[in-house]
């Protein structure tokens, strides 16, 4: 099993934030998912960095660019159970390398290979 990738410090930082405001995170890899993806750092500062009744309520509709939107769209999809429209050919061709890095690490983090 393969450590979890981080963009940076912050986005290590903000996830162990995430997970603490939502403590069903531990028995829940679609709560990880959500948490992993709204800690991104260019994500996390807008959310408000506080609880709400589910990781994506009341902050995915602010402006985010392309990439972004489609890593928020990706963790959706994993979080919801797929109710999300994603496309994942946008992403790929959309996505530098730390953000293609982020989106594996969710699949990773959906998937349980990464213990939380």
């Amino acid at each position: 099993m393969s450590e979890v990738y981080f963009l940076n410090e912050d986005h290590k930082k903000n996830y162990a934030l995430a997970l603490e405001l939502y403590p069903e995170s531990r028995g829940s890899t679609e709560y990880q998912v959500g948490c992993y993806i709204m800690a991104h750092p260019e994500i996390f500062p807008k959310t408000g960095m506080k609880r709400r009744i589910g990781v994506f309520e009341g902050w995915i509709r602010q402006d985010f660019s392309t990439g972004i939107r489609l890593l928020i769209d990706a963790g959706r999809n994993m979080y919801g159970g797929g109710r999300v429209k994603f496309n994942l050919n946008d992403g790929i061709t959309t996505w530098d390398a730390g953000n293609l890095g982020v989106f594996i690490t969710a699949c990773e983090i959906r998937k349980g290979f990464h213990r939380i």
